[in-house]
């Protein structure tokens, strides 16, 4: 996967040495609280990096999942999938979904925004996305702001579970490839 570039941050795939800063975000219970992230142990978010390690080099993979980085010193601050959906609306539709999380010392300073812009435009323009959605727990409104401030629209509100058997209303959100170019 190539590395993307904004004027802050470079979008790159995970390599080992991303443990320790990584692992310090996903066990934060402030970042993780309204994701599946919070109910695993160190093991398991070992386990998840070493996944994507490993598909970093799959050049056939449905899912790109980046390390943000900033471009001043390299520090990893988050992390963003663009992929494959399990919630494709329509039959022959290419529709991804799209997760992120990042170092709460990083809040609040429109990194997220800047990030999902450019990973929009990637899905659009060179992986051939239609549609991408994103959900977030009712709860969780400064996800659904950043949603906002991408151009998402909200679609509706849905009671469903992550892929994980974890059950909430989840507020969801979806960016066409017709609305992104409008935002250009």
């Amino acid at each position: 996967m190539p590395t993307i570039e904004t004027e802050r941050l470079i979008l790159r795939d995970f390599v080992p040495s991303d443990w320790d800063a990584l692992n310090a975000f996903l066990s934060d219970p402030s970042v993780t609280r309204y994701m599946h992230f919070s109910s695993w142990d160190e093991e398991k978010r070992r386990q998840w990096l070493a996944s994507r390690v490993k598909l970093a080099s799959n050049p056939h993979r449905d899912a790109y999942d980046w390390a943000i980085t900033l471009r001043s010193n390299g520090l990893l601050i988050g992390w963003l999938i663009i992929g494959r959906s399990r919630h494709a609306t329509e039959e022959g539709m290419r529709e991804c979904g799209c997760g992120y999380a990042l170092n709460q010392h990083y809040w609040g300073q429109g990194y997220m925004p800047e990030v999902l812009q450019v990973a929009f435009t990637y899905a659009f323009t060179v992986l051939g996305t239609q549609r991408i959605h994103a959900e977030c727990e009712r709860e969780n409104i400064a996800s659904a702001r950043v949603m906002q401030k991408c151009g998402m629209e909200y679609e509706g509100t849905m009671y469903d579970d992550d892929g994980l058997g974890n059950w909430e209303h989840r507020y969801r959100y979806v960016i066409t490839v017709q609305t992104e170019k409008t935002l250009r």
